[in-house]
């Protein structure tokens, strides 16, 4: 009589059969580089969870329709508002952002702050229900309202318009932690408004000089964490129908990456940015605007995380990019006491 086995169990079986000799003794350090087939036992195990519907990984929570919820680095707790900043805390960032940026005015210096919202932030409404929210402020909430009232700076705030943008097309993507290519445009747009204050000759291009392209699915970055093949998307791609002027050179330091930018336009200003994943896909839309451009990826090692760039290349514009969950790096990026 036939037995039928499923096909997990049987990737096992076959998988003991590979194992070497000293794995099968129970070698704690041989176990991982001797089991050839763990890799895919793991994508099979973990489409198997979702697939009986499990909901929770480490790292990750599965909402409804595939929509994933990144959980680490603080950003559940930034969705729950279970922690905030002190009045102190507030207090000493406005002092430092404010002499921060009146340093940088008296030097021709164009300075922007920038915070890119948590994806939770934006889609509270497609966290799963049972996680609760605490309180009603958030640390960014704090931060914009007591600059707002005590400072002489502003943060740009993205929040209202992708909160506006997303009731008429998605800005995020469903399995990745960062926002889609619309999203990105949007970050750019009011980036340039805010730049053109002080540098009328700028403005962001239209929407319309870009074609929307639909990539081939694949997993990202949220469906990689978990380790599950069956959650793919499609990104959408905003190809430029212009010819584009800037060349750009990447170094790699470590993990991180610096990108230099040129435009032979010499009229067009100088930028330096410090930035995280989530400036990927607007850094390229910015470079096309300036002359010479530095982009400074976050935490970047041999001591180039920190606003020395800008004493030795005394750009015309400097942007400070963090994303929301890494609100009290920024606290402490600015810090002339650090």
């Amino acid at each position: 009589m036939t037995r039928h086995y499923p096909k997990l169990f049987i990737a096992i079986f076959l998988g003991i059969l590979l194992l070497p000799l000293r794995t099968l003794a129970l070698d704690p350090y041989a176990i991982e580089d001797s089991f050839y087939p763990r890799a895919r036992l793991v994508t099979w195990t973990s489409n198997l969870r979702l697939l009986i519907g499990d909901r929770v990984y480490p790292k990750v929570l599965v909402g409804d329709n595939g929509w994933l919820v990144y959980t680490a680095e603080g950003d559940l707790d930034l969705y729950e508002k279970n922690t905030l900043f002190t009045e102190e805390q507030l207090a000493q960032f406005q002092i430092n952002l404010d002499a921060l940026s009146t340093n940088y005015a008296e030097r021709g210096i164009t300075l922007v702050v920038v915070i890119a919202p948590s994806k939770n932030t934006i889609y509270p409404e497609r966290v799963p229900a049972q996680i609760p929210q605490f309180g009603g402020e958030s640390k960014l909430d704090q931060v914009v309202e007591y600059l707002s009232a005590h400072g002489e700076t502003r943060i740009l705030d993205l929040r209202p318009a992708l909160l506006q943008a997303k009731t008429e097309r998605e800005i995020y993507l469903a399995t990745d932690t960062h926002w889609n290519d619309y999203g990105a445009y949007l970050t750019y747009s009011l980036l340039m408004e805010r730049v053109s204050e002080t540098h009328p000759n700028l403005s962001p291009r239209p929407l319309s000089d870009f074609a929307e392209q639909m990539l081939e699915p694949e997993p990202l970055d949220l469906a990689n964490v978990i380790g599950v093949t069956s959650l793919t998307e499609s990104k959408l791609r905003l190809a430029p129908k212009f010819d584009l002027a800037t060349s750009y050179k990447t170094v790699n330091l470590g993990g991180r990456k610096l990108l230099f930018s040129y435009n032979p336009d010499a009229t067009l200003p100088n930028l330096i940015i410090y930035h995280d994943s989530y400036f990927f896909n607007v850094n390229p839309m910015l470079g096309e605007h300036f002359h010479r451009g530095i982009f400074i990826q976050n935490f970047s090692g041999g001591g180039l995380w920190n606003l020395s760039w800008v004493d030795e290349q005394q750009p015309d514009v400097v942007i400070i990019e963090f994303a929301e969950r890494y609100l009290d790096d920024l606290v402490k990026f600015i810090d002339p006491n650090r």
